[in-house]
This record gives structure tokens, C-alpha cells and sequence, in this order.
């Protein structure tokens, strides 16, 4: 959303910005109040969700916290909760651009330093079905784009 009215002001400077330029904006402003509302939902629920979302990879794969003999949930936990935050973030702002060249490009640095794709695959994949629980349909279709940007990235 920044970057591309960064874009507009530079673009339609001293001339006024057609309506095919100001389109992004209309369809940013027409969905305000499903972003917030998805939003505020992840931020009040967001232990269940996590919660939730640890329950069902466990019951996928019983080693999906460990890493050999060492027992990495707090780790994955922490991990889990930062890049779910960044992500309703980026949907709350509309830009999955900063998103990916921002925390997800760094991050895929470590899942490939740890070898731990294969545990990316399962988290992010998890989530995009653990979500639908706790938001409405709109809401979650906000949700799903930067989901599946978290998976694709982190798990190639």
C-alpha cells in the first residue's frame, strides 16, 4: 500500500491521478473494515490460535518440535508468532511486498541454515486451515495471500 502511493505521488505529480490510478486505493478502503476486523481478531485470540496450530502439527508429526534429540518448541513457538504477527500486519497494511523482502526472505536464510523446510511445509500449510476457525470467510480470504506467501517462500 506505501509503496504504491509512494508510486502515485511520484507518477501524478502536479496533474491529478486518473481513476485507474486511484483504483488501488478504492479497493484498499473498501475492504478497511475486514482488514481491522481480521486484524483485531488475530491480535485478541492470537495464544488460542498459536495454540491450536501446534496442537494440529503435533498430531500430524510427533517430531515436528525437535530438531535431533533437542526439544525446539519454545524456539518454533517464537517463530511462529513473529511471522504470523508480520503477516496479519502486512494484510492490515496491504503490503505483502515488505512482507516478503522484509522478514521473509531473511527468515527463509534460517529455515535453510537449520534444514528445517520440511517443517515449514507442515507450520504454514497448518495455519491456513487452523485460521478458518477463528475468522469470518472475508476475512479469511484477506488472510490467505500472505499465508500462502509465508509457506511458498519458507518451505522452497
Amino acid at each position: 500500500m506505501f509503496k504504491q502511493l509512494t508510486r502515485l505521488s511520484i507518477d501524478a505529480d502536479g496533474r491529478y491521478a486518473s481513476d485507474q490510478e486511484l483504483q488501488f486505493l478504492q479497493d484498499f478502503l473498501d475492504t478497511a473494515e475486514t482488514r481491522v476486523s481480521a486484524y483485531e481478531k488475530v491480535r485478541d485470540n492470537e495464544e488460542q490460535i498459536i495454540h491450536r496450530w501446534e496442537a494440529q502439527k503435533r498430531g500430524l508429526r510427533q517430531d515436528t518440535f525437535h530438531m535431533g534429540d533437542r526439544d525446539v518448541t519454545e524456539i518454533c513457538r517464537r517463530d511462529m508468532t513473529n511471522v504470523f504477527r508480520c503477516s496479519i500486519t502486512a494484510i492490515l497494511f496491504g503490503d505483502l511486498d515488505r512482507l516478503r523482502e522484509g522478514l521473509l526472505i531473511w527468515y527463509q536464510t534460517i529455515v535453510r541454515a537449520y534444514n528445517y523446510t520440511d517443517y515449514a511445509k507442515i507450520s504454514y500449510k497448518v495455519i491456513q486451515e487452523t485460521i478458518k476457525e477463528f475468522l469470518e470467510p472475508d476475512e479469511v480470504a484477506l488472510l490467505l495471500p500472505a499465508l500462502k506467501l509465508d509457506h511458498t517462500v519458507l518451505s522452497s
